[in-house]
């Protein structure tokens, strides 16, 4: 079966009236149930929200993940950290056949040192080629990643150029190491690393996708899409630090919600949709007029620009508004 891992609604008791989306870089705060993890771990919650802890030598540090998609990482000593949350994939489906990625952060950090390297942002692999990747939006070391992440015989700098808004450097590589079909593994790399780093914003995943096709780089099936807190000591295990992930939310947009209970662009009855921010918290009550398309109906109904669950019947999906 195809089956792609989304984040799923959490049912909320409390209503409001009318309310307007929070913005998350100002009142972000993690929530739900949450598991702690301080070896090497890969697993999920019940909602499809896929987390991962990895330490090279398995210790210097833990990392809590909570099933709203947020999450903590907690560097004691390490010498190659790696914690993420966001969407797993069963690697039968390329990007594009997956549907527009997009995901949301904002990023607390605290009491870092000894990290020579660092990438923050959304990290994944693909199969058929087995590629690492990265989009790099900060970094807990003293600088943002430069022209020696571009590793191996196939080790190019691509260029700098305006991807979702901002400009990025593109990078490409090869190594042979961990992976996640194995230790000493041949696989290429590639880096979008952005000119001015951010706490917090709205990552286009797949913008950074066609950019790096147009480039030549060739993605192959996804195997996954997280948001990553990342950090290395090229001297030891000497990382030490937390990166804070209040809000963490990877998504795809779709231009149908509720396939196969209500088409977004022509519906032939009235339909009431119940609208969240993307904590799971009630925003709202709208009622869709026959033929009235769904975004419309949202854009009216929140008055702000963002991305919102919503739910009608059976159905849940995400609804961006621009």
């Amino acid at each position: 079966m195809n089956k792609i891992s989304v984040t799923a609604v959490i049912a909320i008791g409390a209503a409001f009236s009318i309310a307007q989306a929070q913005d998350f870089c100002q009142t972000a705060a993690h929530s739900g149930n949450k598991v702690t993890l301080s070896t090497n771990k890969v697993g999920s919650f019940d909602n499809g929200i896929g987390y991962e802890l990895w330490n090279e030598g398995g210790n210097g540090g833990s990392a809590t993940f909570y099933d709203d998609g947020s999450f903590s990482c907690d560097m004691t000593g390490a010498k190659d950290y790696l914690c993420r949350s966001g969407l797993s994939f069963n690697s039968d489906k390329t990007h594009t056949e997956i549907g527009h990625m997009l995901a949301d952060f904002k990023l607390v950090k605290s009491n870092l040192n000894g990290i020579d390297y660092s990438y923050i942002g959304i990290y994944g692999w693909t199969r058929e080629p087995l590629v690492e990747w990265y989009i790099v939006d900060n970094t807990g070391s003293q600088y943002m990643p430069g022209d020696w992440v571009a590793q191996g015989s196939s080790a190019k700098k691509h260029g700098t150029f305006t991807i979702d808004g901002a400009e990025y450097t593109v990078y490409e590589g090869d190594r042979t190491s961990y992976s996640i079909d194995g230790d000493n593994k041949y696989f290429k790399q590639y880096f979008s690393v952005r000119k001015s780093p951010r706490d917090c914003g709205t990552i286009d995943i797949s913008a950074h996708f066609k950019k790096w096709e147009e480039l030549g780089l060739k993605m192959g099936k996804m195997h996954e899409a997280k948001i990553l807190g990342e950090a290395g000591s090229t001297s030891g295990a000497n990382a030490r630090g937390s990166y804070d992930f209040p809000y963490a939310k990877v998504y795809i947009e779709s231009s149908e919600p509720f396939e196969g209970i209500a088409q977004i662009q022509s519906v032939n009855r009235d339909r009431a949709y119940s609208v969240f921010d993307m904590q799971g918290r009630f925003m709202c009550t709208l009622e869709q007029k026959a033929g009235m398309p769904l975004n419309d109906l949202v854009k009216a109904g929140v008055k702000k620009a963002g991305s919102y669950i919503v739910k009608g019947g059976a159905g849940t999906s995400v609804v961006t508004i621009k």
